[in-house]
């Protein structure tokens, strides 16, 4: 009987530590670890440092800087010889009460401008002109020279590219030879306005090659000989292709 208690408390001894360990709480720093570890969100990767664009610059109170380089300048110091060929149509009086296309018809136009760059845009030039006119229906016999020389201020509208196109203004002084009426009469006097408008297109680099249109009026002064009456406005209307020597070149 003795021995069976002594079989029944060693069995009961070898039992407890199991069941101690069964029931031992678990590790709160393991379980708290745990517990932060799900409870934790994944992080995202930081967002990239957007780059400036290479032309923005920071803003100091200054102004922005051009989106669009200027193109280069073709103009200023250039000298330019045009040499030009054209139609020629007067119209308007030599004086009050005398038709040009009394005495005169259409003819050949012929005239030579020099310029200098004086920016990108504008230049101050010279010109000479030559008319050569034939005979009107009321007047078979006659023809007429005229001459004209002056001043300009021409306008150019865009760089950079092979055609130029252009404006000009001036004014200068006119002669005006007429025969076939007995006698030759020459008439003289300023031109207010010369108006021209253009373009030249640069097939080479030194060379370039466009129509005109062109606009003249004046009134002459003198009459020679003779005296002369009340003075009336004369026109001139001229078409033609002139051609262009740019140097040092476009």
């Amino acid at each position: 009987m003795s021995r069976f208690w002594l079989l029944a408390v060693s069995a009961g001894l070898s039992l407890c530590p199991l069941s101690a360990a069964a029931q031992e709480p678990p590790d709160e720093t393991s379980e708290a670890a745990g517990e932060e570890a799900e409870g934790e969100a994944p992080q995202e990767a930081p967002e990239p440092r957007k780059k400036r664009p290479p032309t923005e610059e920071p803003d100091e109170d200054g102004p922005e800087p051009p989106l669009v380089v200027p193109a280069p300048d073709q103009l200023s110091g250039h000298l330019q010889l045009s040499p030009s060929a054209g139609v020629a149509v007067p119209f308007g009086n030599l004086e009050e009460g005398a038709a040009q296309s009394d005495v005169m018809g259409s003819g050949w136009a012929f005239g030579l401008e020099a310029s200098y760059g004086l920016t990108r845009t504008v230049a101050l030039g010279a010109f000479g002109q030559l008319l050569s006119l034939g005979s009107s229906e009321d007047c078979s016999d006659c023809k007429a020279q005229s001459m004209a020389v002056g001043a300009f201020v021409r306008y150019h509208l865009v760089q950079g590219v092979r055609f130029d196109p252009w404006m000009s203004a001036g004014l200068g002084y006119r002669s005006t030879k007429i025969s076939g009426l007995g006698s030759d009469v020459t008439y003289s006097g300023v031109e207010w306005l010369r108006l021209m408008v253009g373009g030249d297109w640069y097939a080479f680099d030194k060379v370039g090659f466009g129509p005109y249109l062109e606009l003249d009026m004046g009134y002459y002064g003198k009459r020679s000989p003779g005296q002369l009456g009340t003075s009336a406005a004369h026109w001139l209307f001229a078409t033609g292709v002139r051609v262009t020597l740019d140097l040092p070149g476009k």
